[in-house]
């Protein structure tokens, strides 16, 4: 099974993301997108902690914290990508979860569709600049840096 995001170095990519009220909308949502053909390291899990960000995740998506190590000199305090916390700093701090995924077998609208279908809540769509969102060391790692 691959484990990198399909998103080229460099330049960045489209995601489309949301917030969700609780761990079970979350996981809903996790399930419908897999469905629909996301693959888990498109795929990413945020929260204002990392052992819940994990939990919800499992085996099923990513976490900006899976490589620990190499992303304590990339992010500020807490983990968490700054376009994530600029747009859902709010939903962040009401204990809500943060699931963002990458465009790629499906547009960032088709994938904010989803999301709302879900129950999710602040619908953003936006160009994530590289960094440490998504799964690393593809052929395309858009998303990330390496």
């Amino acid at each position: 099974m691959a484990t990198a995001s399909y998103l080229p170095d460099g330049a960045g990519g489209m995601v489309a993301a949301a917030a969700f009220i609780d761990d079970e909308r979350a996981l809903a949502a996790i399930a419908l997108l897999r469905g629909a053909g996301v693959r888990l390291q498109d795929l990413s899990v945020v929260t204002a902690d990392a052992a819940r960000a994990a939990r919800i995740a499992a085996d099923q998506a990513w976490t900006p914290w899976k490589s620990r190590a190499r992303l304590l000199a990339r992010l500020r305090p807490g983990g968490i990508p700054a376009d994530v916390r600029r747009r859902y700093a709010h939903a962040l701090r009401d204990g809500q979860v943060v699931l963002v995924a990458a465009a790629d077998g499906q547009p960032p609208d088709t994938l904010a569709a989803l999301l709302a279908q879900a129950g999710g809540m602040t619908l953003e769509r936006w160009w994530q600049a590289t960094g440490p969102l998504f799964a690393p060391g593809c052929k395309n790692p858009h998303l990330h840096s390496t």
